[in-house]
């Protein structure tokens, strides 16, 4: 028990700097989650003080706005008094999610850290931290986390091959580490995995120029994909590519899969983009069609006008995008 307060001392202290770093809303939050670690921090100890410290952690929780972070750090608190380790550690892990999902990648890595002490045994949250810490661009601790997670991961399953894709992406040659292992994720039938790996490909070949060889990646990841927010996800990163080509038709066939089969954020968004590529194509009917009179959830940036390309990938996208739907309706 000592170790564990210890690490939640020293993950307290590492939202307590964020928070004394930071100003406005991710300053009073990151304050917030500080003084719930420490409540639990003194759960754990067996600090007289316990109740006072708790009292003021949940007047900061119901300070907060409604949502799953709120709720996160409400049960957190109040678990501290029965130091249920694997629950707390799953509970860090649900608490880093949301961080990283709102963009707190160093509250997310401190909470995650955190979660491999209480549950070092642990592949999956070795994965999670290893992502986190490749998307803070540390690229030799993320190496050693996707490791870590591989080797914890005995049966060699789907958490391995997610950890041997992210090996392959902070790897020096990632776009041949990660065709290895996409074959790898194919030939075990792990669809997930396997589409996982064909979407990070694409960030790299788009990265690299090759945008025809991006977007087959995606639309190869998208019909691997079952959960219909990450189809929606990458339809939005094809929409993206097609863009930058100038293939505003195929761009369109992309956004309607994602109005189609996202949830309400994304087909917000989704909406958002069809009424702005109508009006810079002088598409009056479209402009209507997906007018929307309530704020979009997501910011959408204007896209500048662009001209035709040469030839449209729209039609091709048009027969992915209705196999997508009807396989979707079948699933259904």
């Amino acid at each position: 028990m000592a170790t564990i307060a210890s690490a939640f001392q020293a993950a307290a202290g590492a939202f307590q700097l964020i928070s004394e770093s930071s100003a406005g809303e991710r300053a009073r939050r990151a304050f917030t989650g500080a003084l719930v670690l420490r409540v639990v921090e003194q759960a754990l100890d067996g600090t007289a003080a316990f109740g006072f410290v708790a009292a003021r952690a949940a007047a900061e929780i119901d300070s907060l706005p409604r949502g799953a972070e709120r709720s996160i750090l409400r049960r957190l608190l109040l678990m501290a008094e029965e130091g249920a380790e694997c629950s707390l550690a799953l509970l860090l892990v649900d608490y880093a999610y949301e961080l990283e999902t709102t963009r707190r990648l160093p509250e997310a890595d401190a909470a995650l850290a955190l979660a491999r002490s209480v549950a070092a045994d642990n592949a999956e949250i070795a994965l999670h931290a290893g992502r986190v810490a490749r998307k803070l661009r540390d690229h030799n601790r993320a190496l050693e986390l996707y490791v870590c997670a591989r080797e914890l991961d005995a049966a060699g399953g789907t958490i391995s091959r997610l950890a041997a894709i992210g090996e392959a992406v902070v790897s020096p040659d990632p776009e041949r580490a990660l065709a290895r292992a996409i074959r790898g994720a194919v030939c075990a039938g792990d669809a997930e995995a396997a589409a996982v790996g064909l979407e990070e490909r694409a960030r790299v070949r788009r990265s690299g120029g090759k945008r025809r060889e991006a977007a087959r990646d995606l639309c190869m990841a998208a019909l691997r994909f079952q959960d219909p927010v990450d189809r929606a996800r990458v339809a939005h990163e094809l929409a993206d590519v097609a863009v930058v080509t100038g293939d505003t038709l195929a761009a369109r066939e992309a956004l309607l899969l994602a109005v189609s089969c996202g949830d309400a954020p994304q087909r917000d968004h989704a909406q958002s983009r069809l009424h702005t590529l109508s009006r810079d194509l002088g598409d009056e009917v479209g402009m209507r069609r997906w007018r929307s009179f309530k704020r979009p959830m997501l910011v959408s940036l204007s896209l500048s006008r662009t001209t035709a390309a040469p030839s449209s990938a729209a039609l091709i996208l048009a027969r992915w995008r209705e196999w997508i739907e009807m396989k979707a309706s079948s699933e259904a």
